[in-house]
This record gives C-alpha cells, sequence and structure tokens, in this order.
C-alpha cells in the first residue's frame, strides 16, 4: 500500500509502503527491491582447471607458467570494468532508494533513470536492469506519472522470457502494478494481480513470511475499499499475527498492519478499538521512526479521523494541521499525500463555522488530486461530495447540486451500485434538499443512503442511526409524526446498542443546530 508508505527504513526497504489513510482513500503500498548486495566473481564464466604436465613437458614449464599468468592477468583487468559499473550501478540506486524513503519522488527518478542508464550494461533481463525499472516504475507512480503502467508492463515481460528464478521479485511487481490498478478504479483487476503475488510469495517463501503479510494487508485494504469488510478484516488480523512473530511487536511493517487494522474498525464503527489501535501505532512509531516520519503523519491523519466522526473536533484538529505539516516537509505543498489531510482538516473547520477558509482547503485538495489523476478519478468523489456539503451550508445550492451529482456519478461508475463513500454522498445530498426544503427530493435519497448503509456497513453502524435521524427530521418537516417516531426509535436503540454517537459527522452537518446557533449570534 502500503499502500504502503514512501517512508522505508533501510532494513525494511523491501517491504511495503504505506501510502495515504483516510476516509477518502486508501492507497495501498508498493514494494521495492533493494540494491543487490550479490557480488559477480571476478573470473564467473571461467571455471578453474589444472593443467597435469609430463615429465616431456619439462621444458617448456616456463612458458606455459608465463602464459597462465597472462590469462589470469587478462581476466583479471576485464573484471575490472564490470566490478566499477556494478559499483556504480549499487550507488545510483541506492541514492535513489534513500531518495525514495524521503518522499523526495522526482529526485529519485532521477536516480533510478542514472542507475537504469548503467544496468543496461548487464543485460536485458539482468535482475540490477529490472530492478531499476521497477523501481523507477514505482517513482512515477507515486507522481501520478502515466510511464508507471507501460513500464510495469514491460518487466513483467522481460520476466516470462528469462530462465532465471526470480519469483520473488515477480511478486513483488504484480503488486505494485496491482497497486496502480487500485489507482486508477480498476479494482477486478487489482484482485487478481494481487491474489498472483500472494501465490508467488506463499510459493517461494511459505505461508508464515512476512512479505506474504505486505500482499496480504494490500489485497485487505483493497477489499476495504470494495465494502467486503468480513474478507479485509480476516486478512488484516492474520497480517498483523505474522508480522508480530516474524518482526515483534514495534516493528514498523508491524504498526503498519496494526494501522490498517485501525482504519477498517473506524470504518466499521468500532471506534473504541480503533482509537485503542491508533495510540499503539503512534507511540510505536514515533519510537521506531521519530516525530517527522511519512508513516506518523499518514497515521496522525487516520486518527484525526476517528476523533472527528465522533465529533471531537478540538482533539483531531491539532492531528490533522501536524500531519499536514509533517507531509508538506517532506513532500511539499502540492504532494498528493497532503490531499486526504487537506480534505480532513476542511472537513473540521466548515464543523467550527470557518466556512471561507474550509471552501480554500476543499479547493487546494480537489486541485492537487485532479492535476494527478484527472478529473473523473474515483479519489474525487467524496471530496466532491464535501465541497457540496460546504456550498449548502454557505447557501451556494446551484454549485452543490452540481458537485453532488458529480460525485455521484464519479463514485457509483468507480465501485459499483452499492458502496458505503455512495451511501455517505446520497445522506449528504438528501440533507441538502432537506434543508432548501426540497421533501420529495430527500426522502427517497434518505431511503437509498439507509438501505445501502445497513447493507454494507450493517444495520447497527452508528452511521444508519445518523441517517434515520436526519430521515425522521424530514418526515416531521412534511408532519408524519407517526413515522418519524418509528425512525426516531430506532435510531436510538442503535445508538443504545453500540454504545456510541449516532452522530458520525463524516460528510454531514446538522443543519437546526446550525441554524440555532446562528440566530443566537445574530441576537
Amino acid at each position: 500500500m502500503k499502500a504502503l508508505s514512501p517512508e522505508i527504513t533501510k532494513a525494511t526497504a523491501e517491504m511495503l509502503r504505506l501510502g495515504e489513510v483516510s476516509f477518502q482513500n486508501h492507497p495501498h503500498r508498493s514494494i521495492q527491491e533493494n540494491s543487490s548486495r550479490r557480488k559477480t566473481p571476478a573470473g564467473r564464466g571461467f571455471p578453474p582447471c589444472t593443467l597435469h604436465l609430463g615429465a616431456s613437458a619439462a621444458k617448456a614449464t616456463g612458458f606455459l607458467t608465463c602464459v597462465i599468468l597472462h590469462l589470469v592477468f587478462s581476466i583479471a583487468l576485464s573484471a575490472i570494468p564490470l566490478q566499477a559499473q556494478d559499483s556504480r550501478w549499487k550507488q545510483l540506486q541506492s541514492a535513489g532508494d534513500e531518495l525514495f524513503s524521503q518522499g523526495r519522488y522526482a529526485d529519485a527518478q532521477g536516480m533510478f533513470e542514472a542507475a537504469l542508464l548503467e544496468g543496461e550494461k548487464f543485460g536485458t533481463t539482468d535482475p540490477k536492469r529490472l530492478q531499476s525499472m521497477n523501481s523507477l516504475a514505482m517513482a512515477y507512480q507515486q507522481q501520478g506519472r502515466s510511464q508507471a503502467d507501460s513500464l510495469y508492463e514491460r518487466i513483467l515481460a522481460l520476466l516470462d522470457k528469462t530462465t532465471d528464478p526470480m519469483g520473488g521479485f515477480v511478486a513483488k511487481v504484480l503488486n505494485n502494478l496491482a497497486q496502480l490498478r487500485s489507482n486508477q478504479s480498476r479494482f477486478s483487476e487489482a484482485e487478481v494481480l494481487y491474489k498472483r503475488a500472494l501465490a508467488a510469495e506463499e510459493k517461494i517463501y511459505g505461508q508464515d513470511h512476512p512479505f506474504v503479510a505486505t500482499i496480504l494487508d494490500n489485497l485487505a485494504m483493497l477489499q476495504v475499499t470494495l465494502g467486503r469488510y468480513a474478507e479485509a478484516e480476516k486478512n488484516l488480523q492474520q497480517a498483523v499475527a505474522l508480522c508480530q512473530k516474524a518482526q515483534g511487536l514495534d516493528h514498523p511493517e508491524t504498526l503498519t498492519k496494526m494501522n490498517n487494522l485501525a482504519f477498517l474498525y473506524s470504518r466499521l464503527g468500532r471506534y473504541g478499538e480503533s482509537e485503542r489501535l491508533y495510540r499503539k501505532v503512534l507511540a510505536g512509531q514515533e519510537k521506531m521512526l521519530g516525530r517527522e516520519s511519512l508513516q506518523l503523519a499518514f497515521t496522525l491523519n487516520s486518527f484525526g479521523d476517528v476523533l472527528r466522526i465522533q465529533r471531537r473536533l478540538e482533539q483531531a484538529e491539532p492531528l490533522y494541521r501536524r500531519a499536514l505539516s509533517i507531509i508538506e516537509k517532506a513532500s511539499g505543498p502540492d504532494n498528493t499525500q497532503a490531499a486526504p489531510v487537506l480534505n480532513n482538516l476542511a472537513i473540521i473547520l466548515r464543523l467550527q463555522g470557518n466556512l471561507s477558509e474550509a471552501e480554500h482547503l476543499f479547493l487546494r485538495s480537489i486541485s492537487i488530486r485532479e492535476k494527478s489523476n484527472g478529473s473523473q478519478h474515483a479519489s474525487l468523489g467524496t471530496p466532491y461530495a464535501n465541497l457540496a456539503e460546504l456550498y449548502t451550508q454557505m447557501k451556494r445550492y446551484s454549485e452543490a447540486e452540481t458537485f453532488y451529482r458529480r460525485a455521484l456519478a464519479i463514485l457509483e461508475g468507480a465501485l459499483g451500485p452499492s458502496h458505503p463513500e455512495i451511501a455517505m454522498a446520497l445522506f449528504s445530498m438528501a440533507d441538502s434538499c432537506r434543508v432548501q426544503k426540497r421533501y420529495e427530493d430527500a426522502e427517497p435519497l434518505f431511503e437509498r443512503a439507509a438501505a445501502m448503509m445497513a447493507k454494507t456497513l450493517g444495520s447497527e453502524h452508528p452511521m444508519v442511526g445518523r441517517v434515520l435521524s436526519s430521515h425522521a427530521q424530514l418526515l416531521r418537516a412534511m408532519r408524519r409524526k407517526d413515522e418519524a417516531q418509528t425512525l426516531e426509535q430506532r435510531a436510538r436503540t442503535i445508538a443504545s446498542n453500540r454504545r456510541q454517537e449516532t452522530a458520525a459527522g463524516v460528510l454531514t452537518v446538522n443543519y437546526d443546530d446550525l441554524r440555532n446557533s446562528i440566530r443566537e449570534s445574530a441576537k
């Protein structure tokens, strides 16, 4: 994913990198090979031999010795440029790996391109050349550049032609291409690639290796995206267990899997479990990776989501601001990693009534995504809905309608007819219609949102209660008191059973409360 993360320690450079973790998107992570540490023997291709001299050849011994020494000296001389090339390649590849781990993808790209030029000297299917191609494709991918796609395909085509057993490397390329397909919203292709990568890793390393945990983790986060939470939870729990056993509780890769399990729990409304895991992950990451690591920033953003969903806004805001500061310092203000944090911080500001700054941050987040992925990418669906929510709050209803329709078209095209993010957008649009007193338009939207959430999240999820509560407000406005009371009772039952607040606040704001507060301020 990651989704995995650009923040990699040298000890774990082959492992997955955590990508952004947020309500909007959970990017999967890539696996990159370390610079090769294998050395080619100087005399490779020249098997050792022994000369047996008979008595009749004794006079020629001196001559033969000279010939043998000359051959050995010539072979040694021919090996010097090969060793120099290998050393040069290692230097460039290692420098690129280090820049990549710092999130400096454009600089890493330059180093990988230079390493690839050196790798050309070793042969078309040489492991060093293929490794540099994979690293370069990853650098392209992190910058949203289209060259990544064809480069991964070229690597796989070359691997099909080689007789050198490189199953582990094949799995890594398959994983990286799966991540790219997921980012392109080509989810069915991504799942097939992840499963191929998982089978390859299990064949080489067995089922208990950390590399297997990496693929399981990426596959699970794709399943979260697709709303297949039961499968995702099983795979994430297995990935966490594998990493804890092989690498220990505080290892960065164990912490990454724990982070993703916490994210899943937040999506399931299991906020207490999610918060406990996030606190463990943050403590471990600060200890192992430092206070300025990108992985820490992603976890801060995700933990902020859990607090925001529970309306603990004053606790969530500093987490988002710290995460944004780390990302901007490491990767620049326009990096795609900043987009989800900007979006989430904008939601906080909107809920606090700071509408002008919220609009600025929403637009900045959307602009980053549009420049990186185009205006129809799945990652824009929820941000468009969030901006529409803001415009409703600002009474810019025409603009709100435009962005709601854009959001739903993108989400339904990318995620299919039934998905939690689609349900969130429907809920938000229904509330917007209710505020405008477009009651006949609002009611079917509430009904669709509630049914979709119950199907994908479970009938006891707090967001289902939130939708029912808002729908009840609509029915009261339509003077359908009995129906409203029925929905209100169901919402109270959900809240009681879950012992959680039903006002999840992911996309919506209580406009009645807002209007009352405005009236009080006016007085």
